[in-house]
């Protein structure tokens, strides 16, 4: 089968730089589907027989046109319910116009269909969370951390997202932690954009400004390394769809410290500390308890990565989405005579069956 993945208007350099779309196009790949990448109308070719669409905010505009041409269309990712609400009335309704031309939505939280089925109608909304690919993974068996006074954080530092994951707070809960813990060290990974000078002069005012790297964006080999050395990783957020960076952490047995908001607890479970509240002190208490005992902490990190191994690998979305076009096909939305390239170049067997069905909430 030939599918359009299509991130509408997005830089093709973002695209396999970002995790969870070579997540998504390469479970395509793995099932044995040619898979084109567009970031244009203009792009999907006209051999196309599935339009993967990635975000349902242009699908109210990419949605009448796909149509048109007779293309199935399946929307995945993340509808943030706490940012859909604050958008404008008219965008509000440009997206909930724009669902009537998906087949298939499939979102990867539970919080995010339950919050949205109050807003809006959803056509057929699945459940299929995001996964964490296997590089991310415990350094040792033993969970090990080598930097157990250091607290690490990812995030993009343009404003928004930068308040949005807490980080002036995370600024100043570490100016409280210095207080108890001399030789901690804050390093905080991503690009810088606007937001970073902020943290910076916050650093400076506090006096803590040599007990932060600000590391900018990294590569994702360092990345895995600090999660797999660092003594915790912060992650509070006022919202998440998912927290996929809270997952990697965990599969590489960061403990990691967050809080009980949106869809963050489907993710941690019971495997992380969690703030009282989103104070700086209320931080700076999670982030002490975490250093001060290293060996719960590693424990703790332990199960944090067994959860992600269980919970949340490759195999997850791979076994969904080859039963989901299954039942596209058999619906009839999909020509029930199309291969795969596997099963066209090859004669091996078969994919494994799917280990569950497509869940519908």
């Amino acid at each position: 089968m030939h599918i359009t993945f299509l991130a509408y208007r997005l830089q093709h350099s973002r695209i396999m730089t970002t995790e969870f779309y070579r997540q998504d196009i390469e479970i395509l790949r793995a099932l044995g589907h040619e898979v084109t990448i567009a970031t244009r109308l203009r792009e999907v070719p006209r051999k196309t027989d599935l339009v993967f669409l990635w975000w349902w905010s242009w699908l109210w505009l990419v949605g009448p046109i796909l149509k048109m041409r007779g293309l199935p269309i399946c929307v995945t990712g993340s509808l943030e319910p706490d940012i859909y609400e604050k958008e404008p009335w008219y965008h509000r309704l440009l997206v909930r116009w724009g669902m009537r031309f998906s087949d298939r939505n499939v979102f990867v939280s539970k919080y995010m269909i339950s919050k949205l089925s109050a807003m809006m109608r959803l056509v057929k909304p699945l459940y299929c969370p995001h996964i964490v690919m296997d590089e991310y993974k415990l350094a040792n068996p033993k969970n090990s951390r080598e930097f157990p006074e250091l607290i690490f954080n990812v995030a993009w530092k343009n404003t928004p997202n930068m308040k949005r994951k807490m980080l002036p707070e995370l600024i100043d809960a570490f100016a409280i932690v210095l207080r108890e813990i001399p030789n901690a060290k804050l390093a905080l990974a991503g690009e810088p954009m606007d937001g970073q000078a902020v943290l910076q002069r916050r650093a400076k005012d506090l006096g803590i400004f040599e007990a932060i790297d600000f590391m900018g964006k990294i590569s994702k080999e360092l990345k895995i390394q600090y999660m797999q050395k660092c003594g915790a990783y912060f992650q509070c957020s006022h919202h998440e769809g998912f927290g996929l960076a809270i997952a990697e952490a965990m599969a590489c047995g960061a403990p990691v410290i967050v809080n009980r908001k949106t869809a963050i607890p489907e993710v941690v479970g019971e495997w992380g500390y969690y703030v009282e509240n989103e104070s700086p002190e209320a931080i700076a208490k999670s982030l002490i308890h975490a250093l001060r005992d290293p060996e719960h902490a590693r424990e703790v990190g332990k199960s944090a990565a067994a959860r992600i191994d269980s919970e949340f690998r490759f195999d997850r979305r791979k076994n969904f989405f080859k039963e989901l076009f299954h039942e596209m096909t058999q619906s009839g939305l999909l020509p029930s005579n199309l291969k795969t390239k596997r099963d066209a170049n090859s004669s091996k067997a078969p994919l494994p069956q799917a280990v569950g069905r497509a869940t519908s909430l």
